[in-house]
């Protein structure tokens, strides 16, 4: 059903409803299938023709040479929030990590030409969302998405790309690093066709898909018609919180935002709003083993951190003192320790710890 061209998710699980299962529409009659709604004269006869053997044989040499996993509906391992959703995918071509599927998550979405301001704000939102265990879910698209998928993945967190194209190409092709990261450590996902081209009506029905998967979006820096208000408007339909970043007023980039926080989005300012709408289960205490593991991962960021004052802030010429490093030295590791977001550096070269 996923290569007959007019029938989408929606139409597939209306001729389930209709004939009692996936197998059983494929041997109806011709008069039976067009008293569907929906179903025309063009699209019973491609149901009833032969399979195309070649597109499935293409199909199985991808999914083998880029180790897919195929996840249908009816699948144990079938997230359960993108069950609730009207129109939820038939079937998720996975490359990567699927476990992800069942984790809960948090999607971001922004403009593709982030201002210094969105790419920090995006990159701060994501540390501290893997830091309190939730995924981050986004579009590997240009941009926020970028920014997103970076951060949580420098943070040692969990990262699900939901692509518009299969999931054997990168686009956009500077992109090549981050698809292979989060082929690795996270996990990218598609409805389409392996070897599918990114056409621009594919983008609108890979956003509800990330607003479908996640407990709520938060939209960073998107023009008043984008496609980032797209999946927030999916986000309210599919009954999920949407999170809003404020911007300046007289910022392009802004305009959505504060346009959707007009219209009853939730501002957020930092991570602690979107934990307080998820009733608190996500709280700073429940994250700290996790903080632990990163620091613990790499004895040199563990010997700084501790010379680091639990409040205020300290020069970097005081802590090489400490230290008993040379601030050559101390620079590489302190900008280990502000990817992962356990440390701000101040103006100055002062730095502090974030908790």
């Amino acid at each position: 059903m996923l290569s007959i061209p007019g029938v989408g998710p929606r139409k597939t699980l209306d001729l389930i409803s209709e004939f009692g299962s996936l197998e059983h529409i494929f041997s109806v009659g011709y008069k039976q299938l067009t008293r569907i709604p929906g179903i025309k004269d063009k699209i019973a006869r491609s149901i009833l023709n032969d399979p195309d053997e070649d597109l499935i044989a293409g199909q199985t040499k991808l999914i083998d040479k880029f180790k897919v996993e195929m996840v249908t509906l009816w699948d144990e391992s079938y997230p359960e929030q993108l069950k609730q959703i009207y129109d939820p995918p038939i079937a998720l071509f996975c490359r990567g990590n699927i476990d992800l599927l069942s984790s809960d998550s948090i999607g971001m979405v922004g403009t593709r030409t982030p201002s210094g301001y969105g790419k920090e704000i995006s990159s701060q939102f994501s540390r501290d969302l893997a830091q309190r265990g939730l995924t981050v879910v986004s579009g590997a698209a240009k941009g926020i998405d970028t920014y997103a998928h970076e951060a949580c993945l420098n943070a040692g967190g969990q990262s699900i790309a939901v692509l518009g194209n299969g999931v054997d190409r990168v686009y956009p092709a500077e992109n090549r690093t981050v698809y292979n990261e989060l082929s690795e450590k996270g996990l990218l996902i598609s409805e389409f066709l392996m070897g599918s081209k990114p056409d621009a009506q594919n983008f609108p029905r890979r956003n509800r898909i990330i607003s479908g998967l996640t407990l709520g979006t938060i939209v960073v820096e998107a023009a008043e018609r984008s496609g980032s208000l797209i999946t927030a408007y999916f986000a309210l339909d599919q009954n999920r919180e949407v999170f809003s970043v404020p911007g300046p007023v007289n910022s392009r980039q802004s305009r959505g935002t504060n346009l959707l926080i007009k219209q009853g989005a939730k501002l957020v300012e930092n991570v602690e709003d979107i934990l307080e709408e998820l009733g608190g289960k996500y709280k700073m205490g429940s994250s700290q083993g996790q903080q632990e593991l990163l620091i613990a991962a790499d004895p040199h960021e563990t010997a700084v951190l501790e010379h680091l004052p639990e409040t205020g802030e300290i020069h970097i010429d005081d802590l090489s003192l400490l230290a008993d490093q040379t601030t050559f030295a101390l620079l590489g590791t302190l900008l280990q320790l502000e990817m992962k977001g356990l440390i701000q550096q101040l103006p100055g070269k002062y730095f502090k710890r974030r908790f």
